[in-house]
């Protein structure tokens, strides 16, 4: 042993550090507090969102919709503008007292020094005598009509809350406010909370599983942060864009993209997390490993969130607003954690997360269970093919229970008060009580005459189910346009009831004397054209979608053939989901139908995030054809991303099931269908239908394009 020349052991000598990875750490640290800065200047917005949120079903129509047209006018042409109508019921079983209808009167009084409120419509008349129309032949209910000047998001939830506060009925008499303005009010309040909810219950179910994935906390939260940082951002874009842009925004909006970007972002982090533990292997140096791994993994993974965007982005085809909203919605939360993957992910994983990665590194590349998964398929693939389509086919059958719903006692999951009042409503009245039709009258070449309005009434009394045609006194501020009030016997919110507004405007258009038109509005009017808006776009944005992916899938994997069979099995696959969901709606739960605008979502999610995981699958089979045949490189690529690609399918399907704890039931339908299609598509389409087919066509696959290796050796 060397001494020094005091006679002590010299220290050893500091290995020095690679030149400049002081910098490369510094650059990775300057890439997390950029993010840090981004979410914490984004955060105030994103509790704001609610505030620019637009529920109503009239903003979100087109133009041209007439239903669209009286709302304009109402607001325009007279002078106490276009409102929302409260309906306030009191009931009494057996029957309202005279002390009972002073208590009405007095609510009424009250009522009417409620703030965003216009002059109520009192039931009975100051000496006690009932208004007509207004109170049940039993005098058991009356019905106080107060119409509500806000039309839109919290402003019309704390007028009907006031509107609740000012009501002092006496012992057993119950009250409930309904009607269009109700309706909204309830609607707002049950999503009140919701998006802390759906946001802490989607952050709990991702963290469980990706625990179970990684088995490491601390694997296990960084894709976590990495969406929730995303999150932040894109919640306070929206908001920008809605406050400030005029993009119009509803909470069914917000509630999707914060599911789609925690679904969609984990899977792309769980990727790019196992093509760098991959890399990790053969070169356990975290920057080298990073830097090979995203290059490898980038093209999947753009791709993936590009056929996602892309899809979305046919979405601005639609004529409902309130369907077309989703697209710049979805395509901004997709681009946020599109972004955060690519700079954020890498930075947190060469930071923390290679050391954990490096022990997990060392196991064997497809377990047990997945090679005999593998070796069943390719034994018999023909077999495998017929079975999997045999049973999508079983579940399409489903969709002979396939029926449409829109009525709003149905729209909810749980009782609400617009509910009840509507219930009590329609059993003491004429079902349409409670979503009255409004019918414009306008005469274009002067001032309206009695005998236009007396005309209009009569033509609307000859439809079926018309229980009465009422002409109301305003007029609009020039005197050219009156209004009729119109009266179904029928649910105006179910089929029969819509049909009847359809045949209601059918009798208008050919039956008023020249110079005389005839608008048709009111909610239930508003309900007909959103079902008109919504056929029209499932129409125009299913093949739109289709070509859209098509093309992408196309370009990504050079070939023709391929990308035909993919969308193929992906067409498949929805029908086979979106049946076996029709018939546990209708005949297990015994729901009432399905709403209009589920379809086109439901086509939309499952197609874009099914051929995620064909692209996952296609891309590496792609990318091994560079060194082995197509077979070869199928079960290499089955066995090297099989065990992440389920892991992802399984986390996607886990965030949209967590929309089945709103409370609308149509995102509670949406939720459990995109949840089934993509379980579905993980477990049978893109480890069964794909590879078998695959297998079958070996290098035909590519056509015309050809294998991209030049190995041509059979496996």
């Amino acid at each position: 042993m060397r001494l020094g020349t005091d006679g002590t052991t010299p220290a050893p000598a500091r290995t020095p550090r690679p030149p400049g990875r002081s910098r490369r750490r510094a650059v990775l640290w300057l890439v997390v507090l950029g993010w840090l800065l981004i979410a914490g200047a984004s955060s105030p917005y994103q509790s704001r969102l609610r505030d620019v949120e637009s529920n109503s079903a009239a903003a979100f129509l087109p133009r041209s919709a007439e239903s669209t047209q009286v709302s304009r006018l109402l607001k325009e042409r007279f002078p106490d503008g276009d409102s929302l109508p409260a309906l306030v019921v009191h009931r009494r079983p057996g029957g309202l007292t005279e002390a009972d209808r002073r208590a009405v009167l007095a609510d009424v009084d009250r009522l009417r020094a409620v703030p965003g409120t216009q002059r109520p419509v009192a039931p009975f008349t100051a000496d006690g005598r009932p208004t007509r129309g207004l109170v049940s032949r039993d005098a058991s209910v009356a019905v106080t009509v107060v119409p509500v000047s806000a039309t839109k998001g919290r402003a019309v939830r704390d007028t009907v809350e006031s509107l609740r506060d000012a009501l002092h009925p006496p012992h057993g008499v119950t009250t409930e406010i309904t009607g269009p303005a109700g309706i909204s009010a309830d609607a707002i309040a049950v999503f009140g909370d919701v998006d802390l909810r759906l946001l802490l219950a989607t952050a709990g179910l991702v963290l469980a599983l990706l625990l179970i994935v990684y088995r490491s906390p601390l694997l296990a939260f960084i894709p976590l942060v990495v969406v929730g940082f995303a999150y932040v951002l894109a919640a306070g874009l929206v908001y920008a864009l809605a406050a400030h842009g005029g993009m119009l925004v509803n909470n069914q909006a917000v509630s999707l993209m914060l599911i789609l970007m925690f679904g969609a972002g984990t899977d792309y982090c769980l990727l790019l997390t196992a093509r760098y533990q991959e890399e990790l292997r053969s070169d356990p140096e975290p920057r080298a490993a990073m830097v090979r791994a995203v290059r490898r993994a980038w093209p999947a993974v753009l791709f993936s969130g590009l056929t996602v965007m892309a899809s979305l982005a046919a979405l601005f085809a639609a004529r409902l607003g309130s369907t077309r909203v989703l697209g710049p919605v979805g395509i901004v939360g997709t681009g946020c954690v599109l972004l955060g993957t690519f700079t954020l992910l890498p930075a947190l994983l060469v930071l923390f997360g290679h050391r954990p990665l490096l022990r997990r590194a060392a196991g064997k590349r497809g377990s047990r269970p997945w090679r005999r998964v593998v070796a069943a398929v390719f034994r018999r693939p023909v077999w495998a093919v017929a079975a999997t389509l045999a049973f999508f086919a079983a579940g399409s059958a489903g969709l002979a229970s396939y029926t449409e719903d829109m009525s709003m006692l149905n729209a909810f999951r749980a009782e609400t008060s617009s509910a009840a009042g509507y219930r009590a409503i329609s059993e003491a009245f004429p079902a349409g009580t409670a979503a009255p039709t409004t019918v414009l009258v306008e005469r274009v070449d002067g001032p309206l005459r009695e005998s236009d309005l007396t005309r209009a009434a009569r033509q609307v009394r000859s439809v079926p189910d018309v229980a009465s045609a009422t002409v109301l006194p305003a007029r609009s501020t020039d005197g050219r346009i009156g209004q009729l009030r119109v009266v179904l016997d029928a649910d105006p919110y179910d089929a029969t009831g819509l049909a009847r507004i359809g045949e209601v405007r059918e009798a208008l258009d050919g039956g008023l004397p020249t110079g005389v038109r005839a608008t048709t509005g009111g909610d239930p009017a508003v309900q007909l054209d959103t079902k008109h808006a919504a056929d029209r776009d499932l129409r125009l944005i299913v093949p739109l979608v289709l070509v859209i992916v098509l093309a992408l899938l196309i370009v990504l994997l050079r070939a023709l053939v391929a990308p035909l069979y993919l969308i193929a099995t992906v067409i498949v696959s929805f029908f086979g989901a979106f049946g076996i969901s029709v018939f546990v709606f209708r005949e297990l739960l015994g729901q009432h139908g399905l709403n209009p605008v589920e379809p086109t979502f439901a086509f939309l999610f499952l197609v874009a995030l099914g051929v995620d995981y064909n692209i996952f699958l296609m891309a590496r089979v792609r990318e091994e054809t560079r060194h082995r045949d197509t077979r070869t490189a199928m079960r290499t690529a089955l066995l090297t991303t099989g065990s992440v690609i389920t892991s992802a399918g399984v986390i996607l399907a886990g965030t949209f099931s967590m929309l089945m704890i709103l409370p609308l039931v149509m995102l509670f339908q949406l939720g459990f269908t995109v949840a089934l299609g993509v379980l579905l598509d993980t477990v049978l389409v893109r480890v069964v239908l794909v590879p078998a087919i695959t297998w079958l066509l070996e290098e035909r696959a590519w056509w015309p394009a050809g294998r991209s290796g030049p190995t041509r050796e059979r496996s």
